[in-house]
């Protein structure tokens, strides 16, 4: 498919990060993107944003059908490329249903439910040779100061709390915060799982809301990532260990802690080097939609692909199966009664 000069983009769920997504959409317009539609089915409510000026002024459609039809009838310009902030279990039916009518996605994480919606959006993307990314901001945020890391990661360790959220419910913490650690970890280390050992607990939801995984992987690194959306405050730590480097990130604040070692220097106290910074990308999302953008032009293929996002829905299924098996050999009686999803 040939790349469009300039780009027809719409933003599919207009809620609270598909509002965002208009927003970064509407300040690349001196790059040559253009906001052609908003689809949302709370259309009333969508046109109130635009009034109060909280989301870009665009034609706002109930449906993905709706917007598709008005393009063919030529009451909006053929939509190029657009945004899925849906909720999560409607992403692949309107991911697969813009993939057909030839529309390069960025579809926020989790890609789907499953692996199994996620490989279908995948291989369709690849079928039509459409753009499919994957949303991971801190992948965006992340890679600069990843790329000065020394040698191969041989440990991990990552914790991601928060409150309890008003949004996001409709899918597990496992899903929902500690993916983006587990694309960030697929991403530093370049080796095949070996094996997963996890536990979770549902607290306040049906869903897991409170979870801790080990990975270790067949060239020996481990990692431990634990992520929580029942925590009294926030925190946003990644770290990790080679053989001559350590790296503290706080993905909260920005800053970052690297400390490296001369091989070579006898005397340990010379032999350490220590470098403090920020993370230089001051709005991960602005970059992460420029990435976006600039694949569908043809320049590269995008930061985060599909096959990442799927890559990263096998591994939180794993972990989820394994919190599972571990719930099924609890006592009797531990915790409420009812299937947990």
């Amino acid at each position: 498919m040939a790349s469009p000069a300039e780009i027809n983009s719409a933003v599919v769920g207009v809620g609270h990060l598909g509002g965002f997504h208009a927003q970064k959409h509407a300040a690349l317009a001196r790059e040559g993107v253009r906001l052609v539609a908003l689809v949302d089915p709370a259309v009333e409510t969508v046109r109130e944003k635009i009034a109060k000026g909280k989301v870009p002024e665009a034609p706002v459609f109930s449906s993905v059908e709706e917007c598709l039809a008005a393009a063919t009838a030529g009451k909006i310009p053929r939509i190029h490329a657009a945004s899925v902030a849906t909720t999560t279990e409607t992403h692949v039916e309107t991911g697969l249903r813009l993939l057909d009518a030839g529309v390069h996605l960025l579809v926020e994480k989790p890609l789907a439910m499953d692996s199994k919606g996620a490989r279908k959006l995948v291989e369709e993307a690849e079928r039509h040779k459409l753009v499919l990314a994957t949303g991971k901001v801190e992948r965006h945020r992340v890679m600069e100061v990843f790329g000065r890391i020394q040698g191969q990661p041989l440990f991990i360790e990552c914790h991601r709390l928060s409150p309890f959220p008003a949004r996001s419910t409709d899918i597990d913490v496992i899903f929902d915060l500690m993916i983006h650690d587990i694309d960030l970890m697929l991403a530093m280390v370049k080796s095949p799982i070996r094996a997963v050992h996890a536990a979770g607990f549902p607290v306040l939801t049906r869903h897991f809301d409170i979870a801790n995984a080990r990975f270790e992987f067949e060239n020996g690194c481990v990692a431990n990532l634990t992520a929580s959306r029942i925590s009294v405050t926030r925190t946003r730590k990644f770290r990790v260990f080679c053989s001559d480097a350590y790296l503290s990130l706080d993905l909260q604040t920005g800053e970052f802690n690297r400390y490296t070692k001369d091989p070579r220097e006898p005397e340990l106290e010379k032999a350490i080097a220590h470098e403090s910074g920020s993370l230089t990308v001051g709005d991960p999302l602005l970059a992460e939609v420029r990435d976006f953008f600039s694949a569908v032009r043809g320049g590269h293929g995008p930061l985060v692909t599909g096959r990442d996002g799927l890559s990263a829905i096998e591994v939180a299924e794993s972990v989820v199966a394994d919190v599972k098996a571990r719930l099924r050999e609890l006592p009797p009686g531990t915790l409420p009664a009812g299937e947990f999803v």
